[in-house]
């Protein structure tokens, strides 16, 4: 048999102090919590994630200036505070000796300074190298941002994220990919 209390006012024998409860969700749904929305949660947390993954990728540049790899995200911030973290994976090589390869994300037409760095080929033939690159960009801005991944390269071939060149070997694409996580300022 189930017993019910029904009381308006619950209170400790003095008429101040905490009363304890056990099981005090019991019975609670999701309908009776309240909502927390971005602007409710302390600085630290995260408050969007966004993603954007190109399989296959075969891009190729003789270029000096950096060319668009086709990896890129548009995202409005929640708040002008926010701070984006953002990693990118891939695997840029060349077929020589004297080529090197760099990427980087930009923020719009603005390089930031999240970048992979360079990669050089130290011997003849291709080289190949899986690489993960992050970093923090602070836009300060609650306009429309688009964030793109861009290599350029020392003039001769370069690739960003093709793999089975190494030594020669056939070209086989594979995945790159983009995350961009928000947080809260």
């Amino acid at each position: 048999m189930t017993s019910k209390l029904k009381t308006d006012v619950l209170e400790t024998v003095s008429g101040s102090g905490t009363i304890a409860l056990t099981n005090q969700l019991s019975g609670m749904t999701t309908a009776s919590l309240p909502t927390l929305t971005s602007t409710e949660m302390p600085a630290g947390s995260v408050i969007n994630v966004y993603y954007h993954e190109l399989s296959p990728v075969d891009v190729h540049t003789t270029s000096t200036s950096f060319v668009n790899t086709g990896l890129s995200i548009t995202l409005t911030p929640l708040s002008a505070s926010s701070r984006f973290l953002i990693s990118y994976s891939h695997s840029p090589h060349g077929n020589t000796n004297t080529s090197w390869n760099q990427d980087a994300v930009f923020r719009g037409s603005t390089y930031t300074t999240i970048r992979g760095g360079m990669r050089f080929n130290l011997a003849s033939g291709w080289r190949t190298y899986a690489t993960t690159t992050s970093g923090v960009d602070s836009p300060n801005t609650t306009s429309a941002i688009t964030y793109t991944v861009k290599m350029n390269n020392s003039g001769t071939t370069g690739y960003w994220h093709v793999a089975g060149h190494l030594d020669g070997g056939d070209a086989s694409p594979n995945a790159a990919s983009l995350t961009i996580t928000e947080i809260k300022g």
